[in-house]
């Protein structure tokens, strides 16, 4: 009977290192459909350099109750085009949250709804300078141990604007401590559309730390980013 015993915890305690492993939103720009666990708080943070932009980002998640989590967006952008005084500001401050839809152990497809609030606080050159909602559908499918497949369709809309439907594509392959990815997303309106490219690698430095790297180029724009980021799970 104390073999039995011995051998469930050992099995329980395994099964919690396992899935207590860090699971990030970052580098690629498909978000996954995992939900924070109760209680647990994650930081996600990167600078990138676009073109004549950097951007320093933190996204702070927080799972609320079993199958929700709420997100707090900030950037600080450094703009070299605007004069000495005006070239650095954050950006407008975005909350929201997401909730798990599908999620079973045994299933290889998962499902989460991500809904997001863009709240004009930030100087009117950094600024939307309107208040944008985001909405999107994010997919997680499993398709052997190390291979998944993640997709997201939405919609993204600031008042008095043009709405954009947004979608992404990502294939990431886990090897050991290190992860890679291929992806391809963009964004469409009624007056223009954007398709662009990304690739990058992860590295666990522990269950509960990841740096990654990543590069994005537009493929019918001038988009071009090299991105750097660590991510840390307080659990």
């Amino acid at each position: 009977m104390n073999k039995r015993l011995i051998f469930f915890l050992i099995i329980a305690l395994n099964s919690h290192n396992i899935f207590s492993q860090i699971s990030t939103d970052r580098p690629d720009q498909t978000d996954s459909a995992f939900v924070m666990p109760k209680g647990e708080i994650q930081v996600e943070s990167g600078i990138s350099f676009e073109n004549s932009q950097s951007n320093i980002n933190a996204l702070f998640r927080f799972g609320l109750v079993k199958g929700v989590e709420i997100r707090l967006n900030s950037n600080y952008l450094i703009n070299d085009q605007l004069s000495f005084m005006k070239k650095s500001s954050f950006s407008d401050f975005e909350i929201g949250a997401k909730f798990k839809i599908f999620d079973k152990m045994f299933d290889k497809t998962k499902l989460a709804l991500l809904s997001n609030i863009s709240i004009p606080t930030a100087r009117e050159s950094f600024s939307n300078n309107a208040y944008g909602f985001l909405t999107k559908v994010n997919i997680s499918h499993e398709l052997s141990g190390e291979n998944q497949l993640g997709y997201n369709i939405g919609y993204n809309k600031f008042e008095d604007q043009n709405g954009q439907i947004l979608y992404t594509i990502v294939y990431s392959r886990s090897l050991n401590s290190f992860g890679v990815f291929f992806e391809i997303f963009g964004d469409k309106s009624s007056v223009d559309s954007n398709l662009n490219f990304d690739s990058g690698i992860t590295y666990l430095l522990n269950k509960t730390q990841q740096l990654d790297l990543s590069i994005g180029k537009g493929l019918n724009n001038n988009l071009f980013f090299v991105s750097l980021g660590f991510s840390v799970n307080f659990n």
